[in-house]
């Protein structure tokens, strides 16, 4: 079966997936990049690609709207049984662009499919729905061949409402390479006499860090009047490095280590962590901190990505949504009475957010019909 699969931001995690992709015998993955975003604290490595790959010199905010890529995407059109191509607003003329390849392929007898792997709904702003989005939500759902959501959650949900033709939707947990953590890390419990707070991203405002630094410095006071010390450590990077700069002169117990993508080079760091904390948008840093079994903690936030799904208050972390002291005082008395069934039970959960899961589940919905 041959698949074309665009991708605007070939970041880390995607490229690793679509290895693992490529390798099931049944699938001859080709794949379409652009140069991804510029700025945002992305990491890029050098990975030996298994797939067949074309990368154009567009970034992914123009992706949708170069004709470059609806040059590239006219000449190979046929070539494939199935094109995933993001359903995203700012894709949609790429997207009626495909729509109408496919009716000409179709008069041809040609049978050329669209697939997207997407979030359960367009969004304008942080849980912010209108109705345009509605309404192009449905109509990408209408015309696409197949959709696969990031959760089971998220397709049931959509399903359940009517959104999406129940033969149309499947489902596939995003998630992070599992099998390079567990080339790397065996589960442990942390050190409860060295009580460590974890943050993994990037280094933008739908983090929230100022709520980080906030919190820790009132947790860090907290601690030494106890007579006990407590560690920050921040793996990512990106265009508010200035944040961790700044709370760094103000606090030596901050340990930042830049953009890491290589498990090698995280595990240690998980292995330290008593939990892992972002205050805001919380995606793929749930599964990094499940796969490791480490308790995750965000605040109750609109804007969450459909991966706070996994997440289960109290049994594999938290998702507070009190006031600041009250929250404080949640994360501080975890801290002081680390307890290991949480540890245990982010890691069973991570263990079922595998790349063998993901890549079955994807190939269910290219084989299935």
């Amino acid at each position: 079966m041959k698949v074309l699969w665009l991708s605007p931001n070939l970041n880390h995690y995607k490229a690793r997936f679509l290895n693992y992709l490529s390798e099931s015998p049944e699938i001859d993955l080709s794949v379409l990049s652009g140069i991804g975003r510029k700025g945002q604290g992305d990491k890029y490595i050098d990975l030996t690609i298994k797939y067949h790959l074309k990368t154009v010199n567009v970034t992914k905010a123009k992706f949708g709207f170069s004709g470059i890529v609806r040059k590239e995407l006219k000449e190979c059109f046929e070539d494939f049984e199935w094109i995933m191509i993001p359903r995203e607003k700012k894709n949609f003329f790429l997207i009626l662009y495909a729509f109408w390849l496919r009716a000409k392929s179709g008069w041809k007898g040609k049978k050329v499919k669209l697939i997207s792997y997407n979030h359960p709904m367009l969004i304008s702003g942080p849980g912010r729905i209108t109705w345009i989005d509605e309404f192009l939500t449905w109509f990408y759902y209408r015309f696409y061949d197949r959709i696969i959501f990031y959760t089971e959650k998220s397709h049931e949900k959509m399903v359940r409402a009517g959104v999406i033709n129940k033969k149309k939707a499947y489902w596939a947990n995003n998630t992070i390479d599992t099998n390079s953590v567990s080339k790397h890390y065996k589960f442990s419990y942390p050190n409860p006499k060295r009580p460590t707070i974890l943050f993994i991203g990037r280094l933008i405002p739908e983090k929230k860090l100022e709520v980080l630094f906030d919190y820790y410095f009132e947790l860090k006071e907290q601690f030494r009047k106890k007579g006990k010390s407590l560690t920050l450590i921040i793996i990512g990077d990106g265009p508010q490095q200035d944040l961790v700069k700044n709370a760094m002169n103000k606090d030596s117990s901050i340990e930042w280590t830049g953009s890491l993508v290589n498990e090698s080079e995280i595990s240690p760091y998980m292995q330290r962590a008593s939990l892992v904390f972002i205050p805001g948008h919380s995606g793929l840093s749930i599964n990094h901190a499940l796969c490791y079994g480490r308790p995750y903690f965000t605040l109750d936030y609109i804007g969450h990505p459909p991966e706070i799904d996994y997440l289960k208050n109290g049994y594999n972390g938290f998702v507070m949504d009190k006031n600041k002291i009250e929250n404080i005082k949640i994360i501080r008395s975890f801290l002081l009475n680390l307890g290991e069934n949480i540890y245990d039970n982010a890691f069973k959960t991570g263990q079922k957010l595998s790349t063998e899961n993901w890549c079955m589940k994807i190939k269910e919905a290219l084989i299935d019909g």
